[in-house]
């Protein structure tokens, strides 16, 4: 039986500005107010959106399930394909390949799931560019910005240090501001209060070692891995520099997803294909 692979990333839903000056709109009169409605006003939006556009590209979108904060969307890209006609000629043919997305928005879990076809993307990163970049149009009026970042296998981060042992010249922790507690605990206190009391979106953290040295990089060091752990479940990206690699090494590549029966998720039964999501979620 085919196996379809689902990519995982986390979305943090901020205000815009923490020290904004004036009335936001109805009922929410404070920053403290919105962020405790973030994710309805996250609903509100996405539910609003027609036209799902990216800088360089676009998808049709068509939402197939909407219940306990699980939405189920099935999204294609315009491709074009080639076919010779019975006269010998090249005709171009529509195509229209389409993909599964789910978007968890419980609170704790703010999870968007995006089905890997390499015949719609390449690269399943391409899809949450449009996705984020659409429903953000859709919160500006809400004060609120979307920031995703894929889930990746922290093992990746610590495997990449093994394999440039003595060789690793910088490392750039970026960060998104958390305001997701199962998430965040493992960052220490000073780091959050200094994000959120500087209005900052994105904390970039970077260590560089002398010209003539490198970085000593220990698994037991609790600060270097508590950024690992948050940056791992979708806070942030993490890129490396080392001596003989040209370009810098991304853990985002190491994104994780989980595998689905293609079976299981074959005709239209649309509630039947969320369940089995999230179960392989939980």
């Amino acid at each position: 039986m085919k196996n379809i692979n689902f990519n995982l990333y986390r979305y943090q839903i901020l205000p815009k500005d923490r020290y904004f000056q004036g009335s936001l709109f109805g009922e929410i009169k404070t920053v403290e107010d919105l962020i405790a409605q973030k994710n309805n006003l996250f609903y509100s939006s996405i539910k609003t959106i027609t036209n799902w556009k990216g800088k360089k590209s676009s998808l049709k979108g068509q939402l197939e399930y909407d219940k306990d904060n699980f939405l189920l969307f099935r999204f294609a890209p315009k491709r074009t394909t080639k076919i010779e006609n019975e006269n010998f000629e090249e005709e171009q043919l529509e195509n229209w390949p389409s993909i599964l997305v789910g978007i968890w928005n419980h609170p704790e879990k703010q999870i968007i799931v995006i089905q890997d076809r390499k015949k719609a993307f390449s690269d399943t990163k391409a899809v949450l560019k449009i996705l984020v970049e659409s429903i953000n149009n859709a919160l500006e009026s809400k004060q609120l910005k979307l920031y995703g970042e894929p889930i990746f296998h922290k093992e990746a981060f610590w495997s990449i240090v093994e394999q440039y042992d003595r060789k690793i010249k910088n490392i750039k922790f970026e960060l998104v501001t958390p305001n997701m507690a199962n998430i965040s605990g493992v960052l220490s206190d000073d780091l959050k209060n200094l994000a959120k009391g500087t209005n900052t979106a994105k904390t970039l953290l970077e260590i560089d070692a002398d010209d003539d040295s490198t970085l000593h990089i220990d698994k037991q060091n609790k600060q270097v891995g508590d950024l690992v752990e948050y940056a791992s479940e979708g806070g942030g990206n993490i890129s490396l520099k080392a001596k003989g690699v040209k370009k810098r090494i991304q853990t985002a590549n190491a994104v994780k997803s989980v595998e689905i029966g293609e079976i299981e998720i074959s005709g239209d039964n649309a509630e039947r294909i969320a369940e089995i999501l999230k179960r392989a979620l939980e």
